[in-house]
């Protein structure tokens, strides 16, 4: 009984036992997440808090140590370095001033040319039948070889010597005669064009004198009205091989801006049914062309009439605009658009321009808007019915203010009548245009029209000053460059197309069904290989901006190359662009008449030619210099205005000169072209942005406030009423007036991914003589005060005891900036090449000896003309030859401030660690113990400090032995890269970060270090050395710093927040704890705007936490760790796809219908002329060849008919290279084994794939829709000639691209293989290049689709084909926005202590859990740990910092065109002269030549071969 009760109490037992079992497996899931969330609620906030001050305090000591940042800011305080206030008027007035004086010597430069120049054309009648020698700039030095190995000039190039000189850029010049560039399409031997040369080769001896009086100068020259450049120095005008020659000084804003005052104009472009085809091409090209003679100082607007007179941008309604970059491009944008229709209406269009005109020139118009000064309206048509007198009488006469000029476009001689008659009743002028080719010419005669006003005057010759522009050959080359970006992306990715069909051919796929993945098959299209991780591709991109950027610093520091584009062939061809201004001065003609030869009308049938004496005004030219901005830049030197302190210029319409922020290039251009190429420079091939010459003020000051795009502070830019803007800085900048304010703005640097928030202190200055203000801005608190400090070297020279001024450079490596002017010879004459380095060391040295004399670098204001001849002659420096070797300025103060540095950091010693330990004080060994120490395991590589004068200095710390040096390498050391000192961001930042926090460290990483390799991957540290004087004067003398190799540094910071703070290591009573080796926490360690320096992950290295971890950074930004800043990017650039037109635009008028049935009958009937070959009839020696089937058989040459059948190859009859193959794989296999990856197969094309089936099939299936039809737009210049670096012309690979897709064959096809430098395939002595089929394999070939799907096959390839072509871009200014963030150290303190934020994101998951992380500061440091608990999966938004273009609606995109900020007109206009209405000279017709029979012939051939390519 006993056994039965314990056996019921154990069966008892165990039933409860296991109910209980099956309650807690049950409940187990909600157990689980309630441990999950008690887990989440106990973050390791004191651990996190004990792994913070830990790193911290380590690497501070250990920085501070490799650095030697006591001793070198003790060396500052013991060397007698005080503080000064910055008085930043004072300042700014100086510098002012010395501009102003450098500005009045080219002035009157310009000038003397001018006068000798107009002198020179009064003597010219005498002299004309003497042979005229010059030099032409296109035609010099050009050599060739003859039998006798001899070298000989080409016929019609001279010889001249022509040596370096970095005063011009590094281009090779002759400094004692002029060159003239004449253009290509003016004729270098018309009578008017050699006489104009003639005369002007007595500039010369001006040219040289005005070099030897002001040695600043840079190019003089002198642009002919007659279309020929005189510019001195002389030079070779190098262009590329295939490059046009587009340069002509007509269009150029220095000729433009003399020769004419500021002008309002309304073009009328007749678009009725009349003008179209040829007509409308060349009235688009007339517009064009005037559009490109306008500047920023004028007001335009372009209509177009037919029935009604419509505005071309319906935006610009009822307005005139300013013909700023930004405003033509949209006119040029809509020009391409225009259609023709219906019957011109001429006088609505005449009276709408006139009383618009009207309105703009009110004495009511205050706004500063419409020029107020020349009016003029532009008429392009085909004839007009009569002649408009009563629209003229109306609104025109009797006071003539608007000048009218007509353009006839076409042959008909019989409209010319009333046109002629509408330019000579208004003061205008008259042209006939008949060809495309004289259109610019044609154009330009207007211009000298609106000169004569200001000729008639004589006696004023105003000097004008143009805006700042890049020194290129033609405003249209920054669309030609983008257009050879896109072409060179097509180039590369139609290579990967046809590597991929080689693929295909010879079974070289991963696998079988690859080419159905249609990601991979787009992969390697666009990068050339299948498996590309998005890692894989970032780091091509990082590789390939690092490597063009570190070849552009080798070029500059080794060979003195500059990174700058001339229009004169500098050596930086293409790689870059040199910004400047001009001054020129108009050239006018001092006769008051001129003797012409005209035809006169004897009888019906006899003209005779006859002379007569008529008044004229001519405008001879402009005369004129250039002025580099760096030029300006020389005389307000940086060193003065402080770290972080700039100076900038405004012109009088509120567009800047220079700016910190002005960024002209658009540097993603080359974003997407991955080619390798031998020479990298291609690589750095930076293009305009389209409106970077007219960046507004406000557009780069950006406000401290939050608000919508397009708004400013009330103090910067007030809004008054309607669409005008008043200023109160910027206005005092336009007026010119002197202003002193405070604002406080939001900086963003390093590629706008950082951004910095300060107050900062405003300083204007008048420039006189110009129409320029020049501004400083320095930050408040440090910025108002100045480390003074300096080493007076004529003491050092007279002291016997004291220490050679050169041996204060000699420990560790050193340089200086490379862009400032320290001490300079004045001439470059028989000097070598040298570094800055060497240049100092070389004047130090003679700083030394007994004579030495300090030579200002200030400049003095030219001689006044009431100056006596011994006045002069004192004022005059010498410049005989004997002097101009030792001739040069120093700036004193700079010089001596940066020997006083040298001495002051004169720390870095060659003694290794080998001698501290042998020493036997025990402090050297210390100290030697940390030097092993943090080199081997913290892996500190380069220990650096760099200055306040510019100076850097580092020694590398990785050497072991005495005296060892570092392995040769080609490239640059870091420090040798970012060598700016001040200028560098690491540097602006620590002394930034000084006011957050004095003991602190500013670490940073490379944002592409995720992509690189981890071994190269460095992390900067940097802090800057303030001196102080008390608790309020205080200013920055240097910032030190070390690099130390990532790796390193990540292991350090995994080997501490592994360990748990109460246990010196990971033991097993350890393992329990909450540490970052667990897999529920992720550690990051964030620098001050929100970048991962170090993580768990070589791959988050760089990146932005926000990309990562987005709900987190959103967490911290309402936690006011970080503060959200929007920074309003105004120079922005944006690519929009080029849409090409519908095909249903030829149904829109019943004159496109007839055009278009009318072309495709002709088409139709001269196919068919071919077809049956009879065009035989007129010549039965003329064939035409075309492509045929490889089974046909071959035609023999007609004009052989002996001659053996060409022997074509008759390969096997299914082949894999059959495109269009029906056959089983295997047989194909059999018959044509695989070949090699580097080898070709012999193949002929099929019939199915060839002839004009092959051209109709492929037009079906690829030109579709594909971006590749034409568009009509037009590109100048021809894009016939473009050059790739690999060999292929522009239209080879336009060729090439149809051969893909057809089988037309083409010779030079073969260069697409044998000329790619990349191209290691081998090729047997007897091999033939063939033509490629145009379509893929059949992909029933290799079992991919099974044979009944060949619908859904062809579906698959016609796609596959169009993935062959790019989506072209052309580049749009607009603006972006982008939030940055900024830590804010004071909300992580609690009574002067840093305390741990802790943050929860609640009910982020279905199951209710939530994600805890805890955020610490790392002491001494710009960074921050943060520790995220991960096991709650919650949902994270990515938080991105790429900008993003700010979507406007139509309207407020249209307001942001039209947005008028204040502006001053110029002060001089010429618009009247009262005996102007002697002058009788309006136009005539245009130079007209009739075409022959034959040319006429070839001209319709061409015509109907392009109808027939575009309707088949």
């Amino acid at each position: 009984m006993r056994h039965k009760v314990r056996w019921w109490f154990s069966l008892t037992y165990l039933q409860h036992r296991t109910a209980v079992a099956l309650i807690l497996l049950t409940m187990f899931p909600a157990m689980l997440a309630v441990y999950a969330q008690e887990n989440d609620i106990h973050m390791p906030h004191q651990e996190v808090e004990h792994w913070a001050k830990k790193i911290g305090n380590h690497i501070y000591h250990l920085s501070n140590t490799f650095t030697y940042y006591k001793d070198i800011k003790k060396n500052f305080v013991d060397g007698d370095a005080t503080i000064s206030e910055n008085d930043g008027l004072t300042l700014v007035k100086e510098m002012a001033e010395d501009v102003s004086n450098m500005m009045k010597f080219k002035v009157e430069a310009v000038k003397r040319i001018m006068n000798v120049a107009e002198e020179a054309a009064l003597d010219k009648e005498h002299k004309q039948d003497e042979e005229v020698e010059y030099y032409n700039a296109k035609r010099l030095n050009e050599v060739y070889t003859d039998r006798n190995n001899q070298e000989r000039l080409l016929e019609g190039y001279r010889e001249l010597t022509l040596i370096p000189n970095s005063h011009f850029d590094g281009i090779p010049v002759n400094e004692n005669v002029s060159s003239v560039h004449v253009p290509t399409n003016v004729y270098d031997k018309a009578p008017d064009v050699m006489d104009a040369i003639r005369w002007s080769g007595r500039l010369d001896r001006t040219f040289k004198s005005n070099y030897e009086l002001d040695h600043t100068l840079s190019w003089q020259y002198f642009g002919s009205s007659a279309g020929f450049l005189r510019q001195y120095p002389a030079s070779q005008w190098v262009l590329d091989e295939k490059d046009p020659d587009l340069y002509d000084a007509r269009l150029r804003s220095w000729y433009i801006e003399a020769a004419n005052s500021p002008k309002d104009m309304i073009i009328l472009l007749d678009v009725s049914g009349s003008m179209t085809g040829l007509r409308r091409e060349i009235a688009k090209h007339v517009v064009l062309n005037i559009l490109e003679t306008l500047n920023e100082n004028d007001f335009v607007n372009v209509f177009n009439f037919s029935a009604n007179a419509t505005e071309l941008v319906p935006c610009f309604n009822d307005t005139l605009v300013q013909a700023n970059l930004e405003n033509i491009g949209v006119f040029k944008k809509a020009l391409s658009s225009v259609e023709t229709m219906e019957i011109a209406n001429f006088t609505k269009a005449l009276t709408k321009a006139f009383e618009l005109l009207q309105r703009s020139n009110s004495k009511y118009n205050k706004s500063g808007q419409g020029s107020q000064c020349n009016q003029a309206i532009m008429l392009v048509t085909d004839g007009a019915p009569y002649n408009f007198e009563e629209i003229f009488s109306k609104y025109n006469w009797p006071h003539l203010q608007v000048r009218m000029f007509t353009y006839l476009i076409g042959r008909e001689e019989t409209k010319k009548r009333d046109l002629k008659w509408m330019a000579c009743a208004n003061k205008g002028y008259f042209v006939h245009v008949t060809t495309l080719a004289e259109v610019r010419e044609q154009v330009l005669k207007y211009i000298p029209v609106m000169a004569r006003p200001m000729v008639m005057y004589q006696n004023n010759h105003p000097h004008i000053w143009t805006g700042v522009y890049a020194d290129i050959a033609d405003p249209k080359q920054t669309d030609w460059l983008w257009e050879l970006r896109e072409r060179k992306r097509q180039m590369d990715r139609t290579n990967n197309y046809r590597n991929l069909k080689k693929r295909v051919e010879n079974r070289q796929l991963p696998n079988d069904y690859i080419i159905r993945d249609s990601e991979k098959i787009e992969k390697f299209l666009e990068y050339g290989e299948f498996v590309l991780t998005p890692r894989d591709v970032a780091r091509m991109k990082a590789k390939h901006n690092r490597e063009a950027r570190t070849d552009y610093h080798r070029k500059y520091r080794k060979d003195r190359w500059t990174l700058m584009i001339g229009r004169r062939g500098a050596p930086g061809l293409r790689e870059g662009y040199r910004l400047m201004t001009s001054v020129s001065v108009p050239v006018f003609d001092r006769k008051k008449t001129s003797n012409i030869t005209e035809r006169v009308l004897v009888n019906e049938a006899v003209w005779k030619k006859k002379k007569r004496e008529v008044r004229t005004a001519n405008l001879l030219g402009v005369a004129g210099t250039d002025v580099p901005i760096r030029e300006i830049e020389k005389l307000v030197p940086p060193y003065k205005l402080g770290v972080n302190g700039y100076s900038f210029m405004v012109n009088k319409n509120g567009y800047i000169l220079y700016h910190p922020d002005l960024r002209p290039v658009h540097e993603e251009a080359n974003a997407e072209v991955l080619r390798k190429s031998r020479d990298k420079r291609k690589w750095f091939q930076d293009i305009l942005k389209p409106n970077y010459n007219s960046v507004d003020f406000a557009e780069v000051e950006l406000i401290d406030h939050d608000s919508g795009p397009r708004t400013n502070n009330s103090d910067l830019l007030e809004l008054t009423k309607g669409r005008d803007y008043n200023t109160k800085l910027r206005r005092d900048l336009i007026d010119q007036r002197e202003n002193e304010s405070n604002f406080s703005v939001k900086i963003h640097m390093d590629n706008m991914k950082r951004v910095v928030t300060r107050q900062q202190r405003y300083f204007t200055q008048k420039v006189k003589g110009t129409p320029f203000s020049l501004g400083i801005a320095m930050p408040m608190g440090y910025g108002k005060y100045k480390v003074q400090g300096q080493v007076e070297l004529s003491r050092a020279i007279q002291d016997p005891r004291g220490v050679k001024v050169t041996e204060y450079f000699t420990s560790g490596n050193w340089s200086i900036h490379p862009e400032w002017v320290y001490c300079e010879y004045k001439y470059d004459q028989n000097r070598p090449e040298m570094t800055p380095e060497e240049l100092m060391m070389d004047f130090l040295t003679r700083a030394q000896e007994p004579r030495w004399k300090w030579r200002s670098t200030r400049t003095r204001a030219p001689p006044e003309p009431s100056m006596s001849k011994p006045q002069y002659s004192s004022w005059k420096p010498g410049v005989v030859e004997s002097e101009r070797k030792d001739s040069y300025y120093c700036d004193k103060e700079l010089v001596q401030s940066m020997v006083f540095d040298a001495r002051a950091t004169n720390v870095y010693n060659e003694r290794t660690i080998e001698d501290k330990i042998s020493d036997e004080h025990p402090m050297e060994m210390y100290l030697a113990l940390i030097f092993s120490s943090g080199r081997q395991n913290f892996g500190m590589t380069t220990a650096f400090v760099a200055t306040r004068s510019g100076l850097t200095r580092w020694v590398d710390l990785t050497k072991l032995k005495p005296g060892e040096s570092p392995e040769p390498s080609d490239e640059p050391h870091i420090m040798q890269i970012h060598n700016r000192a001040i200028d560098e961001v690491w540097y602006k930042r620590a002394v930034d970060y000084y006011e957050e926090d004095p003991d602190a460290y500013v670490y940073s990483v490379p944002f592409d270090a995720a992509v690189q390799n981890p071994e190269e991957v460095l992390v900067t540290a940097t802090r800057a050395i303030f001196i102080e004087e008390n608790r309020h004067r205080k200013a920055p003398a240097a910032v030190v710093g070390v690099t130390i190799k990532h790796q390193k540094f990540v292991e350090y910071f995994m080997n501490e927040t592994y360990k748990c703070p109460s246990y010196p290591s990971r033991d097993s009573s350890c393992k329990n704890a909450k540490t970052c080796e667990s897999d529920y926490l992720d550690c990051y360690l964030l620098d001050d705007n929100g970048f991962i320096i170090a993580s768990e992950k070589n791959e988050h290295t760089g990146k932005f936490f926000g990309t990562l971890e987005g709900t987190i950074m959103e967490s911290l930004v309402q936690s006011e760790v970080y503060r959200k800043v929007k920074i309003y990017d105004y120079q922005a650039v944006c690519l929009d796809s080029r849409n090409e037109p519908s095909p249903a635009s030829i149904l829109m008028t019943p004159i496109q219908v007839l055009k278009w049935t009318t072309n495709w009958i002709m088409s139709n009937i001269f196919w068919v002329l071919v077809k049956t070959h009879l065009y035989t009839l007129w010549d039965p020696n003329e064939a035409w060849a075309y492509t045929h089937g490889a089974r046909e058989d071959a035609y023999q040459d007609i004009s052989n008919p002996h001659m053996e059948p060409v022997d074509y190859k008759e390969g096997p009859d299914e082949t894999i290279a059959d495109y269009f193959s029906d056959e089983p794989a295997a047989e194909v296999a059999k018959e044509n084994p695989a070949v090699e990856e580097n080898d070709l197969p012999d193949y002929e094309p099929k019939e199915e794939g060839s002839g004009e089936a092959g051209l109709k099939e492929a037009e079906d299936q690829g030109l579709e829709g594909s971006g590749m039809e034409g568009s009509g737009e037009d590109y100048s210049p021809d894009t016939s000639v473009a050059d790739f670096e690999d060999g292929i012309s522009e239209s080879e690979l336009l060729e090439e691209i149809d051969i893909l897709y057809t089988d037309w064959a083409d010779e030079d096809e073969e260069a697409l293989y044998t000329d790619d430098p990349e191209d290691d395939r081998q090729y047997p002595d007897d091999y033939e290049h063939q033509a490629e089929d145009g379509d893929f394999p059949s992909l029933e070939t290799y079992g991919y689709i099974d044979p009944d799907f060949n619908k859904r096959q062809k579906k698959f390839v016609k796609e596959l084909i169009k993935l062959a072509y790019i989506n072209k871009t052309h580049p749009r200014p607009c603006d972006k926005e982008v939030n940055l963030y900024k830590l804010q150290n004071h909300k992580l303190q609690t009574d002067g202590n840093y305390k741990p934020v802790k943050g929860k994101l609640s009910n982020c998951h279905p199951n209710g859990c939530g994600r805890h992380f805890s955020v610490q500061k790392v002491v001494s440091t710009n960074l921050i740990l943060v520790a995220v608990n991960n096991l709650c999966s919650c949902e994270s938004r990515k938080v991105d910092i790429e900008p993003v273009e700010v979507e406007y609606n139509e309207t407020m995109l249209c307001n942001r065109l039209l947005l008028h900020h204040y502006r001053k007109r110029p002060s001089e206009c010429f618009n009247y002269h009262p005996e102007e209405h002697e002058i009788k000279q309006c136009g005539g017709a245009g130079s007209l030549i009739l075409p022959s029979v034959t040319m006429l012939s070839l001209l319709v051939v061409a015509h109907v071969c392009s109808n027939l390519k575009l309707y088949s």
